[in-house]
């Protein structure tokens, strides 16, 4: 449940900047698996498809969320936003923390009610795939 309130309470925060300052992600190296897989979960996001997207998460995220919650704080963040009319790579980073770290990918997007917003999707490698565990919208 946290971390779905999480997300309602970054979407409310004004715009930040990507930590990548000026630096287009195309420039650096990325890891196209992680990046494919966090705009996979967003795609799901996109179609309403909160049973497959919250199947796309991890354990840390199930953990303290429920479909229900995930579901019902996704509808609200999408009646305010709106589609996604555009989306951008913005950076692909790793951030070490224990056990093995996580990847950080952020998005440049536009949606239908809102010009400019940074999605960030945290991921997690589990059982070889990689899994959301977080995603915020600042």
């Amino acid at each position: 449940m946290t971390l779905a309130l999480g997300l309602m309470a970054f979407a409310a925060l004004p715009l930040m900047t990507a930590t990548t300052a000026n630096a287009d992600a195309t420039e650096q190296a990325v890891d196209q698996q992680v990046v494919d897989a966090a705009r996979q979960f967003l795609s799901l996001v996109e179609q309403k498809n909160w049973a497959e997207s919250y199947a796309a998460t991890g354990s840390a995220f199930r953990q303290l969320n429920t479909l229900q919650v995930w579901s019902d704080v996704s509808e609200q963040v999408h009646a305010r936003y709106g589609k996604a009319v555009s989306r951008r790579l913005l950076s692909q980073e790793n951030l070490p923390a224990p056990p093995a770290g996580y990847e950080v990918v952020k998005f440049r997007t536009v949606y239908a009610n809102k010009a400019e917003a940074v999605e960030t999707v945290t991921l997690d490698k589990e059982a070889g795939r990689w899994v959301v565990v977080g995603i915020t919208i600042g």
